[in-house]
């Protein structure tokens, strides 16, 4: 007869302080000592930090799903979300965005993709000594939303400063009422925004993912395309900036693959490279539907559980040194855009926006670029994760003007 399924071990160690500032150090240890197991500091919350078994917590729709209305999203994003929905609901909302982001609808934002950037490299002339957070990666992730998402002609800083709001109000576990009326304020500015230009993409449809969900034969209802648009301005506009910058440290940091890149074309590499080694969003929350028994251990029915996708990206059983950037890994599948129903819809575009068009075109303007020696490029965040800042140097006479060499 087997032995009885135990509990799942819990994790005294761990510090949400050092979730924030090293996390692949606690996921290395937890994938050696207890792969599935509760971490005290986050409540009792599960966390699965194996590859194997971050996939099944997202595919073993039996077992794990997503359906949830208690959390304090539903109130940060004024609805119910089809992140927080299963089955035919969650494939009817998401059928409706599909169109706007296939791999071959996507390329026709190439061209705009890139004047976006060249308006962005732009800026950047003639400073010499710059951070590429505020002076590339900010300014091209909010364009690309905007661009991407049919949201007119908004503030970048308005829309990080609603995503803000979005994210912070769905990790409000006390339900402070405080940061619920921050993310009341940007709900109602967003659909005010949305509405307007719902009332332009019908006059003269463009492609984008509003313009797409406003256009459906059967169109979900309104409150469904607002909280819809809320789950792409509150995940992309925040993952797109940090993934840009982690890869542009990932080749910065690492010449000899840079000018591999630039001498090759391979930039996919570099974006999967980037993706995989830190992962823009560490971990996606499931509910236990079913009770099941997963490394001898018994994962009880109604739990809520966290497959963390920055650690199975960085398990040993696939990736050899998984630690160290290296665009010249075998293919292998990463982990940052999820598996499953829930996949993440954004994906195509992302590798259009910085394989196809941004990384090539920063080096190709900025070949002498290099990293400054102070201060130390610093990691954080739990959820969202990324360089804090990206200080380096460029020539003062490097900026070629693209519109002046034809």
């Amino acid at each position: 007869m087997p032995d009885a399924p135990g509990a799942v071990p819990t994790d005294e160690l761990t510090t949400l302080a050092m979730l924030q500032s090293d996390p692949a150090q606690v996921y290395a240890r937890l994938r050696h000592t207890m792969p599935v197991a509760r971490i005290a500091a986050l409540g009792g919350r599960i966390l699965f930090t194996k590859a194997e078994d971050v996939l099944r917590v997202k595919t073993d729709g039996e077992h794990f799903g997503s359906s949830d209305t208690t959390t304090p999203m539903q109130r940060a994003f004024g609805g119910h979300t089809l992140m927080r929905k299963d089955g035919c609901p969650h494939l009817r909302e998401r059928a409706a965005m599909e169109p706007a982001l296939t791999v071959d609808h996507v390329q026709m934002w190439q061209p705009a993709f890139a004047a976006l950037t060249d308006r962005v490299l732009g800026s950047m002339a003639g400073q010499g000594v710059l951070d590429l957070l505020p002076a590339l990666a900010t300014p091209i992730s909010a364009g690309y939303v905007k661009l991407v998402l049919g949201l007119g002609k908004v503030d970048d800083a308005q829309l990080f400063a609603w995503a803000d709001a979005l994210v912070t109000g769905a990790m409000n576990a006390s339900f402070d009422p405080a940061v619920f009326k921050v993310s009341d304020q940007a709900n109602a500015e967003m659909n005010a925004c949305f509405d307007a230009m719902i009332e332009r993409h019908r006059a003269a449809p463009d492609g984008s993912v509003l313009s797409a969900m406003a256009n459906q034969p059967d169109p979900i209802p309104l409150s469904q395309i607002r909280t819809n648009m809320k789950i792409c301005i509150g995940g992309a506009v925040i993952e797109t900036r940090d993934a840009l910058l982690s890869t542009l440290y990932g080749l910065l940091a690492n010449p000899a693959q840079l000018q591999s890149c630039i001498a090759t074309g391979t930039w996919d590499a570099a974006v999967e490279e980037g993706l995989r080694w830190v992962a823009p969003i560490q971990a996606s929350p499931r509910i236990v539907k079913k009770s099941l028994i997963m490394r001898g251990v018994l994962i009880p029915e109604g739990e809520t559980v966290m497959a963390v996708q920055a650690s199975a990206n960085h398990d040993e059983d696939i990736w050899a040194h998984p630690e160290r950037f290296d665009i010249h890994r075998p293919a292998l599948r990463n982990h940052s855009f999820g598996d499953g129903p829930h996949q993440c819809l954004g994906g195509n575009a992302y590798r259009l926006l910085a394989g196809d068009v941004v990384l090539p075109e920063v080096f190709a303007r900025l070949p002498d670029m290099a990293l400054m020696e102070e201060p130390e490029v610093r990691f954080h965040g739990f959820a969202f994760r990324g360089p804090t800042g990206l200080p380096v140097r460029v020539a003062q006479d490097k900026f070629p003007d693209r519109s002046a060499s034809g």
